[in-house]
């Protein structure tokens, strides 16, 4: 589903410039060169957009990144024994440029170590949406790395032209995979429609109750890592009332939330079968 500004709504430039501010925090706190799409897409809802990740915020601590480096590896384990993808880093080789060589694998790379906190945060979120709270373990904890690696300079997730080929086969696999929002991997996968190709072919011979199991698997850890974060996470209702969230617009974040939620297994699972098929690339030193 999609979320879209009240058609009331006046340009607002300080809101914009609070917004930018924000998007700029969330991507140095979570060390990535560009917003999900799953986030990008709540900034039509400025003002619960900087709520919630003031809520979230804090968390991202050790425990956080420790979390996030378990869905990591458990999603890298599900890439190599559930889909089990083929090896085309000589097809990358032999079909690229060394330009597209190279901005493939950073984004490979990037979209592998951003997935899964991406994950908890979107996860977070939907819970809070609900007028749900996060309890928090009271453990107080030094804040994760910040900062976006350099590597990632000048990533980000738009700017080229997809394909209809490429847009119709990400529709078609969205719905194959059983999901109503598209996971950010394979749309940015679409960049290199061939290679979206291979990918996709590989993601469709898998079993799907073996995937169903890796996606569960993933959505138990989720829950569990972020029952062990040291901050209690909530939102006021009321103040967020007062300033334009209506129920009818929670309802549509919510809902907006629930979807995205649905995608992030698949989405970290699909990361890591890209990193895996590029040969597993290791980071730049610096990150």
């Amino acid at each position: 589903m999609s979320i879209t500004s009240p058609p009331s709504a006046l340009p607002d430039r300080s809101q914009d410039r609070i917004l930018a501010a924000v998007l700029d925090d969330v991507r140095n706190t979570l060390r990535m060169g560009w917003i999900d799409n799953a986030l990008r897409t709540l900034t039509a809802e400025p003002t619960f957009f900087a709520a919630a990740w003031a809520a979230t915020r804090p968390n991202v601590t050790r425990t956080f990144a420790a979390g996030a480096d378990r869905l990591q590896q458990e999603s890298v384990e599900a890439a190599r024994t559930v889909v089990v993808p083929s090896d085309l880093s000589e097809w990358v080789r032999r079909e690229l440029s060394g330009f597209d060589r190279e901005r493939l694998v950073r984004t490979a790379q990037a979209l592998h170590h951003s997935s899964a906190k991406v994950y908890l945060v979107v996860q977070a979120w939907a819970v809070l949406s609900r007028r749900q709270d996060l309890p928090g373990t009271g453990k107080e904890e030094p804040p994760a790395k910040r900062g976006v690696p350099s590597w990632q300079e000048g990533m980000s997730n738009g700017g080229r032209a997809i394909s209809e080929e490429a847009e119709a086969l990400i529709d078609d696999m969205t719905v194959a995979l059983g999901l109503s929002a598209t996971p950010q991997a394979l749309a940015s996968a679409a960049i290199w429609p061939h290679y979206l190709e291979l990918l996709a072919g590989d993601l469709r011979a898998t079993d799907p109750e073996v995937w169903r199991h890796a996606v569960l698997g993933l959505r138990r850890s989720t829950s569990e890592i972020l029952n062990k974060l040291p901050h209690p996470m909530a939102l006021q209702w009321d103040v967020l009332e007062r300033k334009g969230v209506t129920e009818e617009r929670r309802a549509a974040i919510a809902d907006h939330l629930t979807a995205a939620t649905a995608a992030m297994p698949a989405n970290a699972i699909i990361a890591a079968t890209m990193w895996c098929s590029l040969g597993e690339p290791e980071l730049p030193t610096e990150f």
